[in-house]
Order: C-alpha cells, then structure tokens, then sequence
C-alpha cells in the first residue's frame, strides 16, 4: 500500500513539503488542497486583460520574495539552495537588483537586492507544481471544511469554490501551512488534539498586514531599475512589474503598504483606500491610465512578525505537521523560512510514514502493546531485582545522591554477568555539577564509552553542553557515533531539562540520531512537567523517544501515561537502609552519604500499573 498525504495551504512551504516528499526514494500520494486559484498563496500574481488587448501582469504578494536588504542573500539560504540545485534555470529567476531606497536616500538606508521571477512570483509555484505535475492531485479554489480522523487516517471534506462541489481526500498524513493563525483555528475547530505547551508556544506568532494597490500608470524613471523601497510613512515598496521582468508591458504598478497604515485603514472601503493611496503614489508613477482599472488587494497575514524557532511542529498521534513561514525564526527571510520549514515537515512526515509502516501496513497510529519500564540500578544485586520485578531496560550508575555519575568498569562487567538477557545502558558522568566539560573531562568520558561498549553495553546515557548552556554538537556527534559504531544507542539524560527551548532542542536530539531523551519537562518531577512532557511525545515522533523520569511512581504512573501520551518510563524507587558501620561515629557519618537499595515492590506495581494500560488505552 502506498500512504497517502494531504498537505493543506499551497503556498511556498506546502509546495516544499509536496517537492520533497515526491523527490524521495518511495514517494508517498500527495494530494494539495488549497482555497486560492492556481496555487501560490501569497506569491501572487495577477493577470489583467487592458482594453487594448494586451495582457499586463502584477506581483501583488507581501515583499516575501523579492524584498532583501543589499548583501544579505547567501548561497547557502534555503530558498536560493533549492532553486539553485532544483529548480535552475536561469530564464526562470534571476537574483538581481530589483529596487532600491528612495531619491532623496533617506528613507530606508540601504539598497535593497532580490529574487525577480521571469513572468511573476507565481511562476516559482508552478514550477514546483509541475515538477511532479502527473503525481499532484491539486485541488485549487477548494476549501477544507472539516477533518475527520478515523482508525486508518484522515478524511477531509472539501467544497469547490468554483460550483459547490463536495469531495472527501483520503490520507494517512496532513500538513497543515497556512499562517499559524488560520493552522491553530482549523485544528482546534476540528478538535484535532494539540499540547497546551505547542499551542501556546505558535499562538505567539504575529503577523504585519499589508495593502496592495496596482494598476497601469504613466510611470516615469523613479523606478529604474525595478522599484523603490521607502521602508516608512504610508508606503513601504513601489515596483514596475515591467523592469522586474514580470510583465510584458508596463509601466504595470505594485506599490504595498507598511503594516503600521494598512493597520490603520484596514476597514476603509476599497474606493478610500485607492484615494489616499494615489496621493502617495503619484510623485513616483503619475497617474493612472485608468482610473476605473486601480485595484486594492489586502492581505491580513502578510509577513510573520515573531516566528518561532521550531522549524515545525509535529503531531504523533495524529499525524499532523504544522509548518509555514511562522516557523524556523532563525532564517531572516520569510521565503527562507517558508522552504526551510516545509522541507522539515516532509522530512518529519516521511520518517513518520516509515515508522508507522513498520507498525502497521496501513499506515495508522496503533497503541502501544506494552510499556517499556526502564529502572535505574547502581548494584549487581539491584539488577536481579529490577529484572525479576519487571525492568525492560536497566540503566547502570553510581552515586546516584549526586545526579548520578560513571560507574566502575568492574561494576558494570558485575551487572553485566548477572543480567545477560537485559538491555543494559551506562551512565557517563565524570563529575558532579554542571554539564560543559573540559576538553580533557570529555577525552576522559570517550574513554569510559568505549570501554563499556566494548564490554557489552547496549548503549550509552550522557550529554554535553556548551559554556553558554546549549546542545554542544560536535561532542554529542562524536559521543553518538561512537555507540553507533559499537551497534549500541545513545540516550541525552535530563541535562536536557536545563535546556531553553526544549522543542527546538528535541529536533537537534533528532538530527544527532539520539535514540532517546531522559526528561522531567523541565519541572523537578515528571508529574508536574506533564504539560511539557506532552507536547515533547508529541513532536518527538518516533523519530526519537521521549522518556519521562523524575519521581515516576505506581501511584501516579497511570495518569502520566495517559497525559503525556508517552510508551516507557524511567524510574528508580528506593528505600533508605540502616548503616550499622556508621552509628558510632554520627558526626562523621553525614559526610559519608546514606545507604539505599532499590525498592522491588515499588517496581513491580509499576509494571502491574503499566500492564493494566495496554487495554483501556
């Protein structure tokens, strides 16, 4: 069977996505549903039939694409990368000068440099559409009124906004890439579930709004070579669509407002709006040469003003992405971040696919046959217990008063005696403290990795960060590929609690090829990190598994699960033992630390607890 996507919104980031995902190996069915003619979403272009004959066209979209600041167009940025190596042709798309600041060189303070597309912005939409023109079901002018999610995927029921016409697309997968706006209302209205801590984090995206106004004009050369970007007052951009290259005839004038008055006058009627904006107008490009044929176009989401870092947001359960030019805030570019984003969203969404097929040929989100419990031990006889009491994992350390640290190799080749037939992970830990490390503290943990690897452990549990408190990459890749290279796992402790924008984080964990992360949501306790711990099982996939620990009990296990949504758990109760050989010397004894042991009844009522899950879940 072949799975089926739906990618809803066919704007720069939903056309991405459908790109990549029918650029792969084993491509998926795609179907685009988008309520726009044609395609493009705000890479519009219009086309106007003038009382001569002729054809004029008119970039009206938000300067997303051709609006760049001198010199801050890279080789490297998404957009140009994706045109250079998939979509060249020179003919096609030129990256030149296509306006600059105005006369006086006041306003604004910098030449602005950009994409001008041969034709309009549109055409970079239709060639990513007939790229793979005979593998695209597109659905064009069709609305998605409803999602309905069944056992076996999604149906969504769309009306044509050319005659009415009600269809249902198929499909194991959505992509939803509208502005995050439009995304949130049409998930919550379909009561498709979302993590408090996702929703809230995309509902600080904001956008600008902006106004176009176009139409045929006297022109005059104001406007060589392509435009004038004003940057303040009314209007922020003025372009000829002829100089650009856009229309075969001109001069064919698009000015846009600034967000600051499209704001302002958002609600003026469109016969107002043309008034004051041909006051401002005329200085640069005279009069219209008919009045009659001057038109406004609004656009209420037309750049993100706060994007978030997150270069998209997975749903598991649901099989939903969420992505658009909302997401991947570190490309400064909308149009960057639209590419960057939808090529997240296909790569998440086709990991996806490859993981529930393995599950299940239909491609469908089954439950889980049973959780894994994994249990912390620091002693050979703690391993017999942990095993006999239901452990599917153990994880071997010392000192475990102090957060943990390395074990001995001569203690874990005891563990490793006495518990043969159990996955068996080793902490690496060299010290107490914080988790920057020294050049020498990390030579000193590769070591201990590759002893214990080479002595039989299924893998490792160790994290390393910078001095600034980030994911220190070239340590953890090394760290990563040395389990690997042992056919052994890498595990990122609950250094990862430390960690500012642990969603963001979770897709570094993800491209390091961790195969999983030990957290508590960033809250002392995994229980009252729930909230957290939810949207990070949500958006890991099954690309990475999120594993909640921190103060994981019987009593409160269930409830975890069902919340959190998580398949294992990481736990290690304990009980505190008298210490005979300290009672004569109580002063002393303090510094000596206390003695415990693990707790098997509280394991196994863990596992009983979980066991009981499998069912009502």
């Amino acid at each position: 069977m072949t799975p089926r996507v739906a990618i809803i919104g066919a704007g720069l980031a939903g056309l991405t996505a459908a790109h990549r995902l029918l650029s792969r190996p084993s491509p998926p069915e795609v179907t685009i549903i988008d309520k726009g003619r044609f395609g493009g979403g705000r890479m519009c272009t219009r086309t106007v039939d003038l009382p001569d004959g002729r054809k004029a066209k008119f970039d009206l979209g938000p300067p997303l694409l051709y609006a760049r600041h001198a010199g801050t167009r890279r080789a490297g940025d998404p957009l140009t990368a994706m045109l250079s190596d998939e979509l060249a042709d020179e003919r096609f798309y030129a990256v030149r000068e296509v306006g600059r600041v105005g006369a006086s060189g006041e306003a604004g303070g910098e030449e602005i440099t950009g994409l001008s597309f041969t034709g309009g912005m549109r055409e970079l939409a239709f060639r990513l559409l007939t790229a793979h023109a005979d593998r695209i079901d597109f659905r064009d002018h069709t609305l998605a009124e409803k999602l309905d999610r069944t056992d076996d995927g999604w149906r969504i029921h769309t009306r044509s906004l050319r005659d009415g016409h009600l269809t249902t697309v198929y499909a194991n997968a959505l992509v939803v890439t509208p502005p995050l706006p439009q995304a949130l209302e049409l998930i919550e209205r379909n009561n498709v579930p979302i993590p408090d801590a996702i929703r809230d984090a995309l509902r600080t995206v904001t956008y600008s709004r902006c106004i176009a106004i176009y139409g045929m004009f006297a022109g005059n050369d104001a406007l060589q070579p392509g435009g004038v970007w004003l940057g303040d007052g009314a209007l922020e951009w003025i372009t000829d669509n002829h100089l650009k290259g856009v229309s075969a005839v001109g001069p064919a004038i698009t000015a846009l407002t600034t967000d600051e008055w499209a704001q302002a006058h958002w609600n003026e009627p469109d016969a107002r709006l043309i008034e004051l904006l041909l006051l401002r107008l005329r200085p640069w490009v005279g009069e219209p040469l008919d009045p009659a044929q001057v038109w406004v176009q609004k656009w209420k989401w037309a750049r993100p003003v706060s994007p978030v870092a997150l270069p998209c947001a997975l749903l598991r359960d649901s099989a939903v992405v969420l992505a658009g030019d909302g997401f991947a805030g570190s490309n400064p570019e909308p149009a960057d971040a639209a590419v960057a984003s939808g090529a997240a969203a296909a790569n998440r969404i086709g990991q996806l696919l490859n993981d529930l097929g393995r599950r299940d040929d239909r491609y469908t989100v089954g439950r889980p046959r049973r959780y894994e419990l994994e249990v912390a031990i620091t002693t050979p006889a703690e391993a017999v217990t942990a095993t006999r009491a239901g452990a599917d994992r153990l994880e071997l350390s010392s000192g475990l008063a102090l957060g943990g640290l390395t074990p001995s190799i001569g203690l874990f080749r005891a563990v490793r005696a006495v518990a043969e037939n159990v996955p068996l992970y080793v902490l690496i830990r060299p010290r107490p403290g914080g988790f920057a490390y020294s050049a020498t503290e990390f030579a000193v943990m590769v070591d201990d990795a590759e002893a214990f690897l080479s002595e039989g452990a299924d893998g490792i549990v160790f994290a390393a960060l910078t001095q600034k408190g980030h994911i220190h990459r070239d340590w953890c890749h090394t760290l990563v590929r040395t389990a690997q290279e042992h056919r052994g796992k890498a595990v990122f402790h609950r250094a990862f609690d430390f960690l500012p924008e642990q969603l963001v984080a979770l897709d570094a964990l993800i491209e390091l090829e961790f195969d999983r992360v030990l957290t508590s949501g960033g809250q002392t306790t995994a229980e009252c990190g729930t909230n957290h711990l939810a949207a990070l099982v949500q958006h890991a996939g099954w690309q990475i598994s999120v594993v909640p620990a921190g103060h994981v009990r019987a009593d409160n296990v269930a409830e975890l699960v069902r919340a959190t949504r998580c398949d294992q758990v990481h736990a290690g109760p304990r009980l505190a033992l008298p210490d005979n050989g300290l009672r004569t010397r109580a002063a002393l004894a303090s510094a000596m630390g206390s003695l415990t042991e693990l707790d098997a009844d509280a394991i196994q009522c863990l596992r009983q607890n979980l066991d009981a899950l499998v069912e009502p879940l």
